[in-house]
């Protein structure tokens, strides 16, 4: 134990100080119409204007070669009663399936501005075109412009509504929570 009362935490595990984080089920497809999907806890908005996100993604994972390859990928914001599906999702490789998303009983449905699909179990969805990529250590992070958002009714207004949409929030491994009901305000 150091001064304060606080303890290190080992460098490799770090970033897990930063969750929860919203596991974000990231979609792309290649020129052939072949549809991927993979677990990202590591999303984060970067710009209103205009409207960017970036998500990292290592270069080991099959989604990242769609993404690269098709420059397009829709954001699933997923909610707590799809834990099993989004787990199974962040460990299974679609190299090694034939259609991973299918296989995990999630609804694929056509987007809007681009042809990678959403799910319509989804909370939310945007849907993003990369605009560039940044290599960073062991991942690429991906910035790209928001051509497109939408969420299922009643859930969410400028912010969610936290008591009906219970996001599955991504803690280290295979451990998750959501948020409560409570809104806290100063």
């Amino acid at each position: 134990m150091s001064a304060g009362g606080f303890v290190n935490v080992p460098l490799l595990s770090a970033y897990h100080l930063l969750h929860p984080k919203p596991a974000i089920l990231v979609i792309s497809a290649d020129a052939a119409g072949r549809v991927n999907g993979m677990i990202a806890a590591w999303t984060t908005p970067i710009s209103h204007s205009p409207p960017l996100i970036g998500v990292s993604i290592s270069p080991k994972r099959y989604t990242y070669e769609l993404v690269k390859e098709s420059g397009e990928f829709t954001l699933n914001i997923m909610s707590k009663e799809y834990v099993k599906q989004i787990n199974f999702l962040g460990t299974v490789s679609g190299r090694d399936r034939k259609d991973k998303l299918r296989e995990s009983g999630l609804t694929i449905s056509k987007s809007k501005k681009v042809k990678a699909p959403h799910v319509q179990e989804a909370l939310a969805v945007l849907e993003c075109r990369v605009e560039k990529e940044v290599e960073a250590g062991d991942h690429v992070f991906f910035i790209a412009r928001i051509l497109e958002a939408y969420a299922k009714s009643g859930v969410f207004d400028e912010v969610y509504k936290p008591e009906k949409a219970k996001i599955l929030l991504h803690l280290g491994g295979a451990y998750y929570t959501t948020i409560s009901d409570e809104i806290i305000t100063p």
